[in-house]
This record gives structure tokens, C-alpha cells and sequence, in this order.
């Protein structure tokens, strides 16, 4: 399949403060799963497809660290399993990334953007908000028509 160039067709305009909101309302768990919104529109427009299993694999391991450090939280008085939560915390937080990075480099390829230009994701900015920035760039993209 050839790679489509631009936004349109791809990506819908959501509102930035909803996703804001959703994520600290969701304690991240709607971080993973516009995540995984995201890789399906990517997987269905390009050619460059990011791994269901790795995309299966991440949202595993997200499930399971974040039950974890509610169960950790919940029993402080036994430090073990606290730490065993921290452990799992850090093995899932390196797929996230991870997952962020793919997201990110896909997106900066459906745009044909490059460093600098107006629609290119910023990698200390995307590392920081995630998708929040993202579909801030999505959004500018579709209302400018400029991809």
C-alpha cells in the first residue's frame, strides 16, 4: 500500500482539553487507548505498520503494572510488594515509550514533516504530553489544511 501524505483521511480533529482531561481523569488509561486509536489509523494509511503484538504486549503490560501499583498503594505496609510494583512499573513505562516513539515517527511520516516545519512532532514535547501534543498537531494540521 502506498503511504498516503497528510492528516486528512487518517486522523479526526478531537478537542485537546477532552483528551487532557480524560487522561488525568482515566490515571492514564486513556493515554493506552488513544494510543491504540492512533496505531489503528496509522496501520490502516501506511505501510509502516506498528505491531499488534507489540501493541497487545504494551497494553498487557500497562493493565498489569497499573493493578499492580493500585494493589501496592493499598498494602504500603508491606514494602515487597511495593516494590515489586515499581519493578513492573518500569518494564511497562519503557513499552509506553516505546510505543509513544513509533506513534510519533509514523505520524511525522503520514505528514512528511521534518524538524522545524509546523506539523512536526517534537520529541521533548511528545515525550512530555504524549498524545495530548499529538492530537494538538493532528488538530493544527486538519484546520489549517496546510497536509
Amino acid at each position: 500500500m502506498e503511504m498516503k501524505k497528510g492528516l486528512t483521511g487518517v486522523f479526526e480533529i478531537s478537542s485537546v482539553l477532552k483528551v487532557l482531561a480524560l487522561c488525568i481523569l482515566t490515571l492514564g488509561g486513556y493515554l493506552i487507548y488513544k494510543l491504540y486509536c492512533f496505531s489503528n489509523q496509522i496501520n490502516q494509511h501506511t505501510e509502516h505498520k506498528i505491531s499488534k503484538i507489540f501493541i497487545f504486549i504494551s497494553i498487557f503490560l500497562y493493565s498489569i503494572s497499573f493493578c499492580y501499583l493500585i494493589y501496592g498503594l493499598a498494602n504500603l505496609h508491606d514494602l515487597t510488594i511495593l516494590t515489586n510494583s515499581i519493578e513492573s512499573h518500569v518494564i511497562s513505562s519503557i513499552f509506553d515509550v516505546t510505543w509513544i516513539v513509533m506513534v510519533r515517527n509514523r505520524i511525522n511520516l503520514i505528514t512528511g514533516a521534518n524538524k522545524g516545519d509546523k506539523l512536526w512532532l517534537h520529541p521533548f514535547k511528545t515525550s512530555i504530553l504524549h498524545v495530548i501534543y499529538m492530537q494538538y498537531k493532528i488538530n493544527q494540521g486538519l484546520t489549517t489544511n496546510t497536509i
